[in-house]
């Protein structure tokens, strides 16, 4: 009786892992909202970032909308957090989900108007506008401020939070870097498990994936049960024979 509640506390521990393994692996091999465009504004209009010494990006990816709207990935190699057991629970869901444990932060402009966003603290948004003066006007906050631009179209990014949460107000103990800049290819895409980190992470790339992911596991059970009844078979046949003996 042990042996059977052991069996079968197992098989229900592997259907689990097994469903989630293939869901989270399917959802991350997607380019849904992939953007292949180029445009000559990108260079022109990167962001200026400031970050914490040992803690700078590694990188930044680019890709270009239809209409000409820029996107900068901002790479980081991971994030870490002040408590040193969260800090390895935390990296392994990252990887879980995402396939990577490396941290990626994105600043979008539209160049023909020069709007703004990205994301501080509690992941709140920032919507912003850049001004002929060089100063930005931040929306939420009703706030203008000063000199927040290099050139007029560079804007000045400051990291005030451990998992890189952007600011426009400058950040005491920052400095600033300048990863390489690179056009993101798909093979970064998927890498990065960037459908799963943007707005395109639609409800169709979940259902594709739980999909595939119920269909290898009932395709599993099948087989283990095909399994499990052939050796009965076996058994039975065995049986037989000692008895006719």
């Amino acid at each position: 009786m042990r042996r059977r509640t052991v069996l079968l506390a197992l098989w229900l521990v592997g259907n689990v892992l097994v469903f989630w393994a293939v869901a989270l692996t399917a959802s991350g091999y997607s380019l849904e909202g992939y953007l292949p465009w180029e445009s000559s504004k990108v260079f022109a209009y990167s962001p200026v970032l400031h970050s914490k010494p040992g803690d700078e990006p590694t990188e930044v990816l680019y890709m270009v909308g239809r209409n000409g709207e820029l996107y900068y990935y901002i790479v980081w190699r991971d994030e870490y957090f002040s408590n040193p057991l969260l800090d390895r629970l935390y990296r392994v869901m990252r990887g879980l989900i995402y396939g990577t444990t490396e941290d990626v932060e994105v600043f979008e402009i539209n160049p023909e108007n020069g709007s703004f966003y990205f994301q501080t603290y509690d992941h709140s948004p920032v919507h912003g506008k850049i001004f002929p003066d060089g100063s930005c006007l931040w929306l939420e906050r009703g706030l203008s401020v000063p000199n927040c631009t290099v050139n007029g179209t560079h804007v000045k990014l400051y990291v005030v939070t451990w998992n890189h949460m952007l600011s426009l107000l400058p950040e005491n103990g920052t400095v600033r870097v300048s990863p390489e800049m690179r056009h993101m290819t798909p093979e970064d895409y998927v890498a990065l498990g960037m459908v799963k980190r943007t707005k395109y992470s639609i409800a169709g790339i979940t259902f594709g994936s739980l999909t595939a992911s119920l269909v290898v596991t009932v395709l599993l059970n099948l087989i283990l049960f095909a399994l499990w009844k052939r050796k009965l078979l076996l058994r039975g046949g065995r049986r037989n024979v000692k008895n006719r003996w």
